[in-house]
This record gives structure tokens, sequence and C-alpha cells, in this order.
């Protein structure tokens, strides 16, 4: 696993795991980025992507207005030239007997190559881990990541 990468997810860990709000594999077509390692368990955090981007630049100024800040999403252009949204709020913890294979354009491996957002990313991500971990919800539609981390350690 490569930090930074992206990655589909086998379909076995969405069953083995059985939560509703974990967002699905769209038949092997959603990239998940592998953000940071969690040493003491030796899970891997990830993030799902999302190209409904305006839907989630809505959200980002509806809070940015209230004053709040947004560490729940991450917007950036990827090297596919795309936007991506980040749904920082939707990760969770996984193994990497779970990974399918590399996502890939062309056959090359996408990373997210832009080292600034990447702090960004795993700044907002440990935060909201961090939060998860306390038992915050951030959506009434965020998959149960202590339950799927118990899961995971049997």
């Amino acid at each position: 696993m490569k930090k930074t990468g992206f990655y589909i997810i086998k379909d076995k860990f969405f069953l083995d795991m059985a939560d509703p709000y974990l967002k699905g594999n769209k038949n092997g077509n959603r990239p998940h980025y592998y953000c940071f390692e969690d040493t003491s368990t030796g899970m891997y955090w990830m993030i799902p992507l999302s190209s409904k981007i305006e839907k989630y630049r809505r959200i980002m100024e509806k809070k940015e207005k209230a004053g709040k800040p947004c560490d729940i999403i991450h917007i950036v252009k990827l090297d596919d030239s795309r936007e991506s949204a980040f749904l920082i709020q939707d990760m969770f913890p996984i193994t990497e007997k779970y990974i399918e294979r590399e996502y890939t354009i062309a056959g090359n491996h996408l990373m997210l190559t832009s080292e600034h957002s990447a702090k960004e990313i795993a700044r907002k991500a440990k935060k909201v881990v961090g939060l998860l971990k306390r038992g915050i919800k951030f959506t009434p539609t965020q998959p149960n990541i202590m339950a799927i981390m118990e899961k995971l350690k049997k």
C-alpha cells in the first residue's frame, strides 16, 4: 500500500462489514484514498471519493458561512484533471486483505501528487478520526467505524 494512493476495495469488505452507510464500490469504479495507517492497530484509513462536486461544494460553503471549519470534505483537482470530493466524514478503517487492487488510469496507479493537498487531507482526517473514535457523528448516514474496527480486530 502506497500512502496517497487510490485503491479499489473488494466487495467482500462491504459484505463482511454490512454497514448500510459505507460508500459502496460502484461495481469496482469508486476509488478510495489511502490516507494513513494506524500503527497501533495496523489498519489503514480509507476515504471514499465522489464526483458530485457541486453537492459537496454547497455543503462546504454552508458550513463556512456559519463560521464553522469544514474538515469533513475536501475538494481537489487530481492528476486526471477532474475534481474529486474526498468524503472525510465517511472514512473507515480497513486491512490489507480487503484491498482489491490499485486504482489505475491508463495502467498508471493514481496518486495524490500534491504534497500540500495530501498534508491538508491528512490533517483533517486525523482530526475527524479522533472525533469519530469519541462517538461524534457528523451526518446521520455515517459508517459506524467503531463496529468496523471491532470486526477487523477479530
